[in-house]
């Protein structure tokens, strides 16, 4: 028996997003048809289309943003001497709500992965050289996940970021963080020590 084309229509779009299998994405489809709130599904369908319409990248940092420049870009109370460089966006999020610093960041938009194609030009390090370079931070955080991309990548940006920048300070996220693990699923206690805790490499 096959579901009605619209019904299966739905869950193929759920099982396109991270972490949702065949067995989530039918229970959510079921839920919406058992539940269906007219508000609430013309609510969500207005929110889908304003991401796709009104958000940007923040030509600066990488963030998201709806605006000319991000909220972060915006601050002028951040300490735009203490710069992080994170893997993705959602990173910026998970360090910056652990309130242990105040810095501005940057986003990569990955981590080097040869065996994926992932080079160094497919990254956005020719922006973060540039912020480097005009800004003069005094202390540049490499906050990756512990994986073996992430310090393929620490490697990576330490040597190039120490040999045009030798007076800037580059430090990394303490190794508290479980190897292999993600920023995403740490805590906010193990985060916020790793940060205090961070070492120069």
């Amino acid at each position: 028996m096959h579901y009605p084309e619209t019904i299966q229509n739905l869950i193929n779009n759920f099982t396109n997003l991270p972490g949702i299998g065949g067995k989530t994405a039918e229970r959510l489809v079921f839920y919406l048809l058992k539940n269906l709130d007219e508000n609430f599904l013309n609510n969500f369908s207005d929110n889908l289309n304003k991401i796709k319409k009104q958000i940007k990248i923040c030509p600066t940092c990488g963030n998201y943003e709806s605006n000319n420049e991000c909220n972060i870009c915006h601050d002028h109370k951040r300490d735009k001497s203490l710069m992080c460089v994170v893997a993705e966006v959602q990173d910026i999020y998970y360090l910056d709500k652990t309130h242990s610093f105040n810095a501005v960041y940057h986003v990569l938009g990955g981590l080097l992965e040869a065996a994926e194609g992932i080079t160094p030009d497919k990254l956005n390090i020719r922006n973060l050289l540039e912020r480097a370079e005009n800004n003069q931070p005094r202390e540049i955080i490499l906050g990756f996940n512990p994986t073996v991309e992430g310090e393929s990548t620490i490697i990576y940006l330490k040597k190039i970021l120490r040999d045009k920048f030798p007076k800037i300070k580059i430090t990394r996220l303490s190794r508290g963080l479980p190897m292999g693990g993600d920023l995403e699923y740490a805590d906010e206690i193990t985060l916020s020590s790793a940060i205090k805790n961070r070492s120069e490499v």
